[in-house]
């Protein structure tokens, strides 16, 4: 909602419909990522949001309708995050501790985290959203498959699967001298 002047220079309140809407997905994907993706009602959401309760049936019929709606607003994160690492590799470092870096630095971020698995949560509970869980995993197999050949580049994203998994129930990352280990072996291996 905002305030603007009318022809008559008196003041008018317009509802932003479209801001609402976003502010409703952004705090279901917050709710989500604090690991309440299971358990969301339209209630919570509504608070989270700051807007009435009924904003949110108005906007999305169905919980469901919701959970889809944060989830490709995360997946939009996750799509910007490896373009990010698609420029930093065409234009940087790909070498294992060059890839090992990214990765912790990734993984350092306990919103990335906390992101990767709120979308791998989505995709157990609900087949449907499997796709959009694949996301970071698709994409970092296309990304580091010109670096390290297609068969490295798959036992990369199961890696980092795994780091990520590790790092959200461990409430803490693996060493760097770990993933850089691990990258090293997995990267230099004859895979191709």
């Amino acid at each position: 909602m905002y305030i603007c002047t009318d022809r008559r220079g008196a003041s008018v309140v317009v509802r932003d419909r479209e801001g609402r809407r976003q502010r409703i997905v952004e705090a279901a994907a917050e709710l989500m990522c604090g690991g309440h993706s299971g358990k969301l009602t339209h209630r919570m959401v509504a608070e989270k949001a700051g807007v009435p309760l009924g904003s949110t049936t108005y906007y999305f019929d169905t919980l469901d309708d919701l959970n889809t709606a944060a989830i490709e607003y995360l997946t939009a994160k996750v799509e910007h995050d490896l373009a990010d690492l698609a420029d930093e590799l065409a234009h940087g470092d790909h070498s294992p501790a060059g890839l090992a870096a990214y990765f912790d630095t990734y993984l350092q971020d306990t919103d990335n985290v906390a992101t990767e698995t709120a979308i791998y949560t989505a995709g157990l509970q609900r087949p449907e959203l499997r796709e959009l869980s694949r996301t970071w995993f698709n994409g970092l197999v296309d990304i580091l498959t010109p670096y390290t050949g297609p068969q490295a580049a798959t036992m990369l994203a199961v890696f980092a699967d795994g780091a990520i998994l590790y790092a959200a129930l461990h409430d803490r990352r693996l060493p760097v001298s770990w993933i850089e280990h691990l990258v090293r072996i997995i990267s230099e291996g004859d895979h191709r």
